[in-house]
């Protein structure tokens, strides 16, 4: 069998998403994240609230989750296509589309708040873990 060569002309680099659209992202992930986590207390006092954060806090993640799911895919599809690894692994030239591929998997990882999220989610974890144990404690009393 020979080796053929793939025509990469028709390889699409997909454009960024907006600042507006990064912050949107950003915003429903830590609202659905604090939502998730504040069940823990709510439900102490009102079950409907704290079902009403439930759906809220799942829906939110789904969006957010989709949306991270879409990002990743881009990525891997750039990367794929265009077989970046490999010929980065075997010190070839980049063309133009190439660098332009490389370029967009570059910004998107630079102007990603996914890192401040997951810290963030960690964050609230703790704080929610902290609080509830804090509650159960007093109604041990």
């Amino acid at each position: 069998m020979g080796s053929c060569k793939i025509n990469l002309s028709g390889v699409k680099i997909p454009k960024g998403y907006s600042n507006r659209t990064i912050s949107l992202y950003f915003w429903v992930g830590l609202v659905s994240a604090i939502a998730l986590r504040v069940i823990i207390i709510a439900d102490y006092y009102n079950d409907h609230v704290a079902r009403m954060l439930f759906y809220l806090g799942v829906i939110g993640y789904m969006v957010f989750f989709a949306h991270r799911y879409r990002i990743a895919k881009r990525r891997t599809n750039v990367l794929n296509e265009l077989e970046l690894l490999d010929k980065i692994e075997k010190r070839e030239i980049l063309t133009e589309k190439d660098l332009e591929g490389l370029k967009y998997i570059i910004w998107s990882l630079s102007v990603s708040k996914e890192r401040l999220n997951y810290l963030l989610i960690i964050t609230f974890s703790i704080i929610a873990i902290v609080v509830s144990l804090i509650m159960d404690m007093r109604s041990l009393l």
